[in-house]
């Protein structure tokens, strides 16, 4: 018997809630259900008995991109240079801007497929190689030099130092991971002083030897 006296409120819970459930192309507003707005398009006036929903267009910097029961449209994103960004797809009363990053920016925060927030791509210092570009996605990777080798941060991979040597030149300064050694040409005039320096010290050796051995001979003579 308690059974059947339950069924009563289930038929009519059944019976309310069907009353009030709207279809995908409505919304409820005070127990009643009105026809959705179409995209670009916002709630004017509400349903009710005798009209169905009063709609306008969305104007200035604000869209709707699906059928809604909005009484206002949204703001459009703002793509803010300080912010990283610069407009990809401009804002339209049926669909939000699309934002990008700026040229040598990587993106650090989204929403759907626009780009909220990003970042400048990080620069590789000396004695670092930039091991892989950076992209809208990604910052720039960098990786450290080895030995005998070098990179300002800006090459794509580290160069060897220069031999002075082999190219026949003397070495003025050694390099480091973040420079080249720095090479130098013997001076020409440099081989010109050691001629004449050269001969002119024998000379004077020589004479320097004669005459101690004269001067030699002149005190035996007198012993």
């Amino acid at each position: 018997m308690r059974l059947y006296a339950v069924y009563p409120v289930i038929l009519k819970l059944i019976n309310v809630m069907s009353c009030t459930a709207c279809n995908t192309a409505e919304y409820e507003i005070h127990g009643e259900c009105c026809p959705m707005c179409a995209p670009g398009h916002h709630v004017f006036k509400h349903c009710n008995s005798q009209l169905g929903t009063q709609c306008k267009t969305c104007t200035g910097s604000t869209y709707t991109d699906a059928p809604n029961g909005l009484t206002a449209c949204l703001p459009c994103a703002v793509c803010d240079e300080g912010n990283g960004l610069h407009v990809k797809h401009k804002c339209l009363y049926t669909s939000d801007a699309h934002c990008e990053p700026l040229t040598g920016y990587y993106c650090i925060e989204t929403q759907g497929e626009s780009c909220r927030k990003a970042k400048q791509h990080s620069t590789c210092v000396p004695g670092q190689y930039i091991y892989q570009n950076g992209t809208s996605l990604l910052d720039t990777m960098c990786k450290d030099c080895s030995e005998e080798t070098y990179s300002d941060g800006l090459f794509m991979h580290c160069k060897p130092h220069t031999k002075c040597e082999s190219l026949g030149q003397i070495t003025i300064t050694q390099g480091t991971q973040s420079s080249d050694a720095v090479c130098s040409h013997i001076p020409s005039h440099l081989g010109l002083i050691i001629g004449i320096l050269v001969p002119s010290l024998l000379v004077l050796v020589i004479l320097s030897v004669l005459l101690w051995v004269k001067k030699r001979k002149n005190s035996s003579f007198y012993l």
